[in-house]
């Protein structure tokens, strides 16, 4: 996603990157520092999470969560509010997440801002890394693990464009200046929805995509990736490649190029993934991608409301072929259909197709963002059921907003001012707890359909039912005619207490009923269980 809060404090004090920004508070800090850890660590991830085929595991155990977003922790923690970062992992933890996403790269030339981690390829703020530093620490003494993107495609915090815009300031020997872009190249934008955005082409020579194929931009940019994993935390004395506390790392931000064949994002994603690996072989990496693809192959396409181009290669991007890189360790999805012109319901659809897809690649999949403006509280709720049942290994959402951070976007929630959504997050964290120590979740002993809730209802109501064993599933919504006007699901789906989200913005106040009918998978027009209930649309 994209953030927008990016200012630049402007102070002299700031031109030396190397002192840490709490200089008047080191001695004393420095002086707990051995007392807080050595008394700490004992309560801390002793172990790594690894990959085992399609299930990640810990201790010998398989590892389920729920996480959230807070790509701002650097940031905050960089300009001296380490509060917001404390109480971030506080409320996290209190909510049973025990994985956070946040940003892990900050590419600016802005020399006067405390936040920028790169000023320029090589040449990094101490600051800013001391301030990881903190976040990282913080993690570790709340139990909770960090996955961390190392740059963003989009724009904001500098993102890949920095880098060609460095690249723009030198020429070699052998180059010989060609112009490949039109001056319309050079002002077009590539929007990803809700802000996000970069420029398609910086120079009449280099663009956006450079990123993924310029030797020298490679060169810089796995540079970067070395000083990271190599990274000795002021805090911990833990090189950041044998910190258990990092879950993993992602390539980038959703990363995203002109090439329809996708092959660009995945020649670079196997060559950047393979060089992580070759420095820090303890921790996961995944890709940081959307989810989209270059065909509809394996995918519910009647789920998604005619959007084909989530699946046409117009993002340059392929989830199918990316999950099967042998040194990316999990698929990777991010969730926002209001954003991409779907029903809320299809989020469910959007879960299980890339959880089955990367299960074919013997990959787990974790869905690495979502979120909706309304509705969040029924909409989280299925959609981590359908997680939850259909065997994604995580999910983290999009975002916890701790101190002065706002929310321009509208996904962001703070659990002070929504409580019911917490609850329903709170328990959620608690059942994928359970089904890391157990294995697997409860299962119900037969058939039944619930009475849709809310009901009457005008938005979105949530239509539950509960299948004993695997099984086709057929449920529709018909008038009072008897006429079919919507089908919510259709396909095969695994046993459990199943929610799914019924939308009313494209019918017409009035009765419905709604039908389940439950088929074997190896004959699913064969019935044998059906029934139907009664709801009230109201508007």
């Amino acid at each position: 996603m994209r953030h927008l809060q990016r200012t630049s404090h402007r102070n002299s004090s700031n031109h030396n990157p190397s002192p840490p920004y709490h200089s008047w508070r080191v001695s004393s800090f420095v002086v707990m520092m051995s007392f807080i850890v050595s008394t700490c660590l004992s309560s801390q991830p002793s172990q790594f999470v690894i990959r085992s085929n399609d299930t990640l595991r810990l201790g010998g155990k398989p590892f389920y969560f729920l996480g959230a977003n807070a790509y701002y922790l650097l940031e905050q923690s960089a300009r001296g509010d380490t509060a917001t970062v404390n109480a971030l992992f506080t409320t996290a933890q209190s909510l049973g997440m025990n994985v956070v996403r946040t940003w892990g790269f900050f590419d600016s030339s802005d020399s006067l801002n405390p936040a920028v981690v790169q000023y320029r390829p090589g040449v990094f703020n101490e600051r800013a890394l001391w301030a990881l530093d903190y976040v990282l620490y913080q993690a570790k003494l709340h139990n909770i693990r960090l996955l961390i993107p190392l740059v963003n495609s989009w724009d904001d915090y500098g993102g890949m464009n920095q880098y060609v815009r460095w690249r723009s300031q030198i020429t070699t020997a052998t180059e010989k200046p060609t112009q490949r872009f039109s001056p319309s190249d050079q002002a077009r934008i590539i929007e990803g929805g809700n802000g996000r955005s970069y420029r398609f082409a910086i120079t009449s020579q280099l663009g956006h995509d450079d990123f993924y194929t310029d030797a020298i931009i490679k060169s810089w940019y796995k540079n970067y990736i070395y000083v990271i994993l190599n990274r000795m935390n002021t805090f911990t004395n833990v090189r950041y490649r044998d910190e258990p506390s990092i879950f993993g790392w992602e390539l980038a931000n959703e990363p995203r190029s002109s090439d329809v064949s996708s092959r660009r994002i995945y020649t670079w994603a196997t060559e950047i993934s393979s060089y992580i690996k070759s420095i820090d072989q303890n921790h996961l990496v995944g890709t940081g991608e959307e989810g989209f693809d270059v065909s509809e192959t394996g995918y519910s396409v009647n789920s998604y409301n005619n959007q084909h181009r989530l699946f046409d290669g117009s993002a340059g991007v392929a989830f199918s072929a990316n999950s099967v890189i042998p040194s990316i360790d999990f698929g990777s999805c991010h969730l926002y259909p209001e954003s991409w012109g779907l029903p809320y319901n299809a989020g469910n659809a959007w879960i299980r197709d890339h959880i089955r897809i990367a299960r074919a690649s013997r990959k787990p999949l974790l869905v690495g963002e979502f979120g909706v403006r309304t509705q969040k509280a029924a909409t989280y709720d299925s959609w981590l059921t359908t997680a939850l049942l259909d065997g994604a290994a995580g999910a983290m959402a999009w975002q916890l907003l701790e101190g002065p951070r706002t929310d321009t976007e509208g996904f962001g929630f703070r659990c002070s001012e929504e409580q019911l959504l917490c609850s329903r997050l709170r328990n959620a964290a608690n059942m994928f707890i359970n089904k890391s120590q157990n294995g697997t979740l409860p299962q119900p002993q037969s058939f039944s359909l619930q009475q849709n809730y809310p009901n009457p209802f005008n938005g979105v109501t949530t239509i539950a039912y509960s299948l004993p064993f695997d099984a086709y599933v057929e449920l529709s919504v018909f008038n009072a005619l008897g006429q079919k006007v919507t089908t919510v699901v259709e396909g095969a789906q695994s046993a459990g207490e199943r929610k799914e989200l019924l939308e009313g913005e494209s019918l017409a106040s009035g009765s419905y009923f709604y039908r389940l009918r439950v088929s074997a998978l190896s004959q699913p027009l064969r019935k044998f269980y059906s029934e139907s209930k009664k709801l009230s649309l109201l508007k």
